[in-house]
C-alpha cells in the first residue's frame, strides 16, 4: 500500500493530498491513519481519552489480518516488542467434569492460508500503530493526533466535527472510528435510532502469567505452553477462553456469562469482582477454578458485551463509519480488531494519492460495498460460534480485493473500449488482422511449463466475473506459466508458431442454472503469429495477444524471452534438464519435486468470451464463459480421480517414445519497464509482474502429440 516510491511528488505537492479527520484512536482508527499516511494524506486523529488507560486484553489476528498489517509495515513475525505468537490450535474442554472434548491442529493447516494466525496482546498492536504514525519515519507526513478530544457532533456535508468545548475541525473526509458508543454514527440517514444493546452476555477479563499456570499441576493440564487456545465450555453461553500473548509471557482469559448472573450481585470493594466470578462459575470442576483463583484482584473486570442491529449504511457524503462504530462483534470469534482492520486497510486502497474531494462519496460508497457483506456475515457468526466459518473468513486479502474493486470502478466508471483480455481491464484498441481458419489436424508439440504455488486472493483479480470461483478456500494456490512450440502444422505449410499462457488451476465456473464447471482458467495468452491470433481470439474467445517469442537452446537449458517491438517484458527459463527426472549430480540446491496432488475435477481450459459492440464503447454484443474440454468425449464413470489429477497438471498422453526432461532450475519474471516502451500491453505485464511466487514445484519439457485445434471449446451458458 506504501506509495511513496510510485509518487515521489507526495512530500512536495498537496493539491493531491487529501484533509483526513478521523475520530477515534483505537485499533481501527489508528490503521486508518497510517493507510492514509501512506497514501500521502493528511491525517488528524481526535481521540476523546488520554490514552493513559490503554491496556485492553489480548486479541486474535486471523491469516487474512496478519498478511494487511505486513503490508502497512508492521511484521507481527518479526517484531519482537509486539510479542505476537503464532495460534498453533484449540483444546475444547468439558468445564463440569474437566475432560478434553476434543483437540484442533491449527498449525498442521497453516500451510492452506498465505498469512499465520496470531496472538498479541491488544495494547502492544495499539503502541507499534501510535508509534507508526506519529514517527517521522517512513513513508507520508506523521499524523497529528489530539487526545482528550470529545466529539459531540458531525456534519458530513461541510465534513466538520464540532468538538464538546464548541470547537470546529473540519476536512475533506471524516471517519468515524469511535467504537459502539460513536457519536459519528448519530450523523448517518436514521443513525439516532441505532442504539447498542446488552447482548445478555458479560465477560470478566484478566491476564494471569503463563509460567504462574504452568506452575500448578490442575492448571498445567489444562493450560497449555504451546501456543494454543483453550475453550471450557460450561452451561448455556458459560465458557471460559484463555490463549498466549505478549511473547507467551501472559495468557489472557475471558469468562463469559449470563448478565443476569452478575448483575444481581453488587461487586463493592478490591477484589469483589473476581470474588463474583468465583461464586457465579461455581460449577466448573476443580482445575476450572483453579485458573479462576489464579486472577488478579486488581486488574479482574466485569464488561457488559453490547451488540448493534445491522446498519443500512455505513456511509453518509463524506462521512464513513468504520470498526466497532459499524458493526461491534461479541468475542466468540476473537475477530472484531481484525475486522476494524481490515475497514481500514479498504479505506486506504480506495482512497489513494490523487483522489479528488468529488470523489470521496462514490469511493465511500465503493467502500461500504466491499466490506459490509464480508463485515456483516463475519458479524452474525460471532453470534453463533461457529468455527466451521474458517474458510470464508481466511480466504479473503482485503488489499487485493479493494484493490480489484477500485481497478474495475475505475474501468466501468468511463466509456472504455473493451477487449480481451478483460481480466486486466479496458485495452487500448488495437488494429485488428484479417481473420484465418484453422482446420484440425494431427501435429506435434514441445510443451516447456512452470508450476508454482502463488496467492488465491491475488489471482481473484483476474477472474472476470462472480460466476468464476476457485474450488477450495485455500489462500494458497497453483498456477503454471505454459510455453508451446507447435510444429508441423498442415494449416502453416508444415511450418509451426510460439505461444506462453497464464494457467491458473482449481478454478470453476457457476453456471446460473447451478451447473458448476471445474477447470483450469486462462486470463491470458501470447502468440507470435497473427492469423492464429485472430481466429482464436474471433471464433473462441480466447484471450490472446501478440508478442515476439524467441526460443534460446543449448542442450542442458531452454530460455523463453517475450518482447514486444524489441522491449522485452518476460523470460521463462528451464536450467539443468535431465531426462525422466534422473541426474548425476543430486545437489542440495535441486528445486525440482512433485508437484502436490489435489485432486480437484477439472474438465478443461477455462476462458471467458467478451465481444464489444461495434460503435457503442463499453458495450458487449456477447460475453459468456467457455470450455476447452482435454478430451471431446464425457468423463469416463469412475475415474474422475484419474481425470482430475491429469487435467490439474495439464498432463497429455505422450507419443510412444517422449522426450521428457525435468528441470532443477525452472524459473520466470516480467518487467513491465516504461509505459511508452509497452503502449498496449503495460497494465497486462504490470499484473503478471506482481503475482507472488511462493515456490516452485515443477518445471518440466515434454513432446506431446497434439496441435492447436480449438475446435472442441464450446460455450457454458
Amino acid at each position: 500500500m506504501t506509495v511513496t516510491a510510485n509518487h515521489p511528488e507526495i512530500n512536495s505537492s498537496a493539491m493531491a493530498q487529501l484533509k483526513v479527520v478521523i475520530v477515534g484512536a483505537g485499533i481501527g482508527g489508528l490503521t486508518a491513519a497510517l493507510a492514509l499516511r501512506q497514501q500521502g494524506h493528511q491525517v488528524t486523529l481526535l481521540e476523546s481519552s488520554s490514552f493513559s488507560n490503554e491496556v485492553g486484553a489480548a486479541i486474535n489476528i486471523p491469516p487474512y489480518c496478519d498478511g494487511v498489517l505486513k503490508r502497512l509495515g508492521i511484521d507481527l513475525g518479526k517484531n519482537d516488542r509486539i510479542g505476537a505468537i503464532e495460534c498453533t490450535g484449540c483444546t475444547i474442554w468439558d468445564g463440569a467434569v474437566g475432560q478434553k472434548i476434543i483437540s484442533l491442529d491449527y498449525h498442521a493447516e497453516s500451510g492452506r492460508w498465505q498469512h499465520l494466525r496470531r496472538l498479541v496482546h491488544r495494547a502492544h498492536l495499539h503502541t507499534a500503530l501510535w508509534e507508526k504514525v506519529v514517527s517521522t519515519e517512513g513513508p507520508g507526513k506523521p499524523c497529528t493526533l489530539q487526545l482528550e478530544r470529545k466529539v459531540a457532533s458531525v456534519d458530513p456535508d461541510q465534513s466538520e466535527v464540532v468538538l464538546a468545548n464548541g470547537e470546529r475541525v473540519s476536512g475533506d473526509l471524516i471517519l468515524g472510528a469511535d467504537g459502539v458508543h460513536s457519536q459519528c454514527r448519530k450523523a448517518l440517514e436514521g443513525g439516532p435510532g441505532y442504539v447498542p444493546f446488552d447482548s445478555g452476555i458479560s465477560a470478566f477479563r484478566f491476564l494471569i502469567p503463563t509460567q504462574t499456570l504452568q506452575d500448578d499441576p490442575l492448571t498445567r493440564s489444562m493450560i497449555k505452553s504451546d501456543g494454543s487456545l483453550t475453550v471450557i465450555m460450561g452451561t448455556g453461553v458459560r465458557r471460559l477462553v484463555c490463549y498466549p500473548c505478549a511473547g507467551n509471557k501472559a495468557t489472557n482469559c475471558i469468562y463469559l456469562h449470563p448478565t443476569h448472573e452478575s448483575k444481581s450481585h453488587r461487586a463493592q470493594g478490591k477484589g469483589s469482582e473476581k470474588q463474583l466470578m468465583l461464586l457465579i462459575a461455581s460449577e466448573f470442576a476443580l482445575p476450572v477454578k483453579a485458573i479462576l483463583e489464579k486472577a488478579p484482584e486488581d486488574e479482574t473486570r466485569i464488561w457488559p458485551l453490547l451488540d448493534l442491529p445491522e446498519l443500512p449504511t455505513w456511509v453518509n457524503g463524506k462521512l464513513a463509519l468504520l470498526g466497532d462504530a459499524a458493526h461491534p462483534f461479541l468475542p466468540h470469534r476473537g475477530e472484531g480488531a481484525a475486522q476494524a482492520i481490515e475497514d481500514a486497510v479498504s479505506l486506504g486502497v480506495l482512497l489513494p494519492y490523487g483522489t479528488t474531494v468529488d470523489e470521496i462519496p462514490e469511493r465511500l460508497a465503493l467502500y461500504h460495498k466491499c466490506r459490509k457483506e464480508r463485515a456483516t456475515r463475519i458479524q452474525v457468526a460471532s453470534r453463533v460460534n461457529t468455527h466451521e466459518f474458517d474458510n470464508y473468513s481466511f480466504s479473503h486479502d482485503e488489499f487485493h480485493h479493494s484493490s480489484h474493486a477500485l481497478q474495475k470502478a475505475k474501468s466501468f466508471k468511463k466509456i472504455s473500449h473493451w477487449r480481451q483480455p478483460i481480466s486486466f481491464g479496458p485495452s487500448p484498441t488495437p488494429y485488428h488482422s484479417s481473420d484465418g481458419s484453422i482446420p484440425g489436424t494431427q501435429p506435434q508439440k514441445i510443451v516447456r511449463s512452470i508450476r508454482f504455488a502463488t496467492s488465491k486472493t491475488y489471482l481473484e483479480g483476474l477472474l472476470p466475473t462472480e460466476s468464476f470461483s476457485f474450488v477450495l478456500p485455500d489462500t494458497v494456490v497453483q498456477a503454471s506459466f505454459i510455453h508451446t512450440s507447435f510444429q508441423n502444422l498442415i494449416w502453416l505449410g508444415g511450418s509451426g508458431y510460439d505461444r506462453v499462457g497464464l494457467y491458473i488451476h482449481g478454478t470453476q465456473y457457476n453456471s446460473p442454472n447451478g451447473e458448476v464447471v471445474p477447470g483450469t482458467f486462462v486470463p491470458i495468452l501470447f502468440e507470435n503469429l497473427a492469423d492464429a491470433i485472430v481466429s482464436r481470439r474471433d471464433e473462441f474467445g480466447a484471450p490472446v495477444l501478440g508478442c515476439d517469442i524467441e526460443t534460446v537452446d543449448d542442450g542442458s537449458s531452454k530460455t523463453v524471452e517475450l518482447r514486444w517491438r524489441g522491449t522485452a517484458f518476460g523470460r521463462l527459463c528451464w536450467a539443468q534438464l535431465h531426462r525422466n527426472g534422473i541426474s548425476d549430480e543430486k545437489g542440495s540446491d535441486a528445486l525440482y519435486r512433485e508437484a502436490p496432488a489435489k485432486h480437484n475435477p477439472d474438465l478443461g481450459l477455462l476462458t471467458y468470451r467478451y465481444v464489444p459492440a461495434v460503435g457503442k464503447p463499453g458495450m458487449a454484443d456477447a460475453e459468456y464463459a467457455v470450455l476447452e474440454p482435454y478430451d471431446k468425449s464425457p468423463l469416463p464413470e469412475g475415474n474422475e480421480d484419474h481425470q482430475a489429477e491429469d487435467a490439474s497438471n495439464l498432463v497429455v498422453q505422450l507419443l510412444d517414445d517422449p522426450k521428457k526432461r525435468h528441470s532443477y532450475q525452472g524459473s520466470f519474471g516480467f518487467t513491465t519497464g516504461d509505459v511508452q516502451c509497452l503502449p498496449t500491453i503495460h497494465h497486462i505485464v504490470k499484473v503478471l509482474q506482481d503475482i507472488p511466487i511462493y515456490d516452485v514445484l515443477e518445471a518440466k519439457v515434454e513432446t506431446v502429440p497434439g496441435g492447436d485445434d480449438f475446435s472442441h471449446a464450446c460455450r457454458i451458458d
